[in-house]
């Protein structure tokens, strides 16, 4: 399985993020991974990474998480969790 992040600079950021990553299994696209920071109310809280299951066709996000990751590689994971989980239903 050959899975890849490219940065994304047609996609916009979210929360404070500066970077999006387009997510591709064997050439397949599968969704995004990208960074964000809570606004705290007078500053911004620490990096966190959310990731969001959606593909070609797809009208909707069939998943999306909030800042739930303390890296790109954990929001990467979690994609890639969801969809095999999908698959295997």
């Amino acid at each position: 399985m050959d899975i890849t992040l490219n940065e994304d600079p047609t996609h916009g950021t979210w929360s404070g993020g500066t970077v999006v990553y387009r997510v591709t299994v064997d050439d397949t696209w599968i969704g995004w991974v990208g960074d964000g920071r809570k606004w705290k109310g007078s500053h911004y809280g620490p990096v966190r990474w959310w990731a969001c299951w959606r593909q070609d066709g797809d009208t909707a996000a069939r998943w999306c998480s909030d800042l739930d990751y303390r890296s790109r590689n954990a929001a990467r994971l979690a994609l890639l969790v969801r969809i095999t989980a999908h698959h295997l239903d």
